[in-house]
């Protein structure tokens, strides 16, 4: 029997934001498709939207957090979505990620995504 954690992602965009949206469980069994499905993007910002997911494995959190992904093209920049009271927040508090803006809504990551697009041009 397999012990894989479930987990959904759907890929949208709005403005020119790429948006990566994950629901179900991110641990170590299928962090590496969270990181390809954001190394697959092509935008100049990324939003990483984990509003949905039940539970965050602190390991898989290298795959975007200390270490974020390869994003391709220079001056790229990812913002993650965790809203203070789902499970992801807490993971990433304690663990203490970098390398990534962490917003609490999708609403202020767009704003944030947006607002860095256009400073860089």
């Amino acid at each position: 029997m397999s012990t894989y954690a479930t987990i959904a992602i759907s890929r949208s965009e709005s403005d020119g934001v790429e948006i990566v949206a994950l629901r179900g469980d991110v641990d170590l069994t299928n962090a590496g498709l969270v990181r390809e499905a954001v190394e697959a993007t092509s935008s100049e910002t990324v939003v990483l939207d984990l509003s949905e997911v039940a539970f965050l494995d602190s390991m898989a959190i290298s795959t975007f957090g200390a270490r974020p992904p390869e994003l391709p093209a220079e001056r790229r920049s990812l913002f993650v979505v965790s809203p203070p009271e789902t499970p992801s927040a807490w993971t990433l508090r304690i663990t203490g990620v970098s390398g990534a803006v962490v917003c609490e809504s999708l609403g202020e990551a767009l704003a944030a995504a947006t607002a860095t697009r256009h400073a860089t041009r």
